[in-house]
């Protein structure tokens, strides 16, 4: 699958990212508290500019496995986030999800609608077997949204990976295509 077709959800629309989101993009990119729990720092214009031309060069890939998309509020246009999905094993039918929210919009429900829409994309459209995510242990807010959509906690890795100098706690979370409703 190459290019997916844009997906909507209650309030938000989900699609391929274009140079045209760059502004926006950067605009939660370039926010600690946004990559708080991530391994790179708040981004610079030209880091923004070179990941974005980076995730939009994925689309045009044959075999295709890593989707980046804007998360677009319907009414107003704006990209408040980045939805991604990456197939991880073609024969077991897995694949990982992830999400990026600007912190002026986190608490309003944007989460589970992204996270929704990727489990959609993934076991309807893909026929994906199993879908997981991994979070900061000590990020409430993915930890809480990950359990309140349903996802299983399998495991919880100890001193797992050093972001910005700290080895950190993650916790893994999953779902089966027949869990999904």
């Amino acid at each position: 699958m190459a290019k997916i077709q844009p997906m909507e959800t209650n309030r938000l629309i989900l699609r391929e990212l274009s140079e045209e989101d760059y502004e926006d993009i950067h605009e939660f990119k370039s926010d600690k508290k946004v990559v708080k729990y991530l391994t790179w720092s708040p981004n610079s214009r030209e880091q923004t500019l070179h990941s974005l031309k980076k995730q939009i060069a994925f689309q045009n890939e044959e075999n295709r496995q890593i989707y980046v998309l804007a998360v677009v509020i319907k009414n107003t246009k704006k990209v408040i986030g980045n939805a991604l999905f990456m197939v991880r094993d073609q024969d077991f039918i897995t694949a990982e999800i992830g999400y990026f929210i600007n912190s002026n919009y986190w608490k309003q429900g944007y989460g589970i609608e992204i996270v929704n829409g990727l489990l959609y994309l993934g076991f309807n459209t893909m026929d994906i077997h199993r879908i997981y995510a991994v979070c900061d242990a000590e990020n409430a807010g993915s930890v809480n949204l990950l359990r309140r959509i349903g996802f299983r906690q399998e495991g919880h890795f100890i001193k797992n990976l050093k972001v910005k100098g700290q080895w950190r706690d993650h916790f893994l979370f999953a779902m089966l295509k027949e869990e999904f409703k």
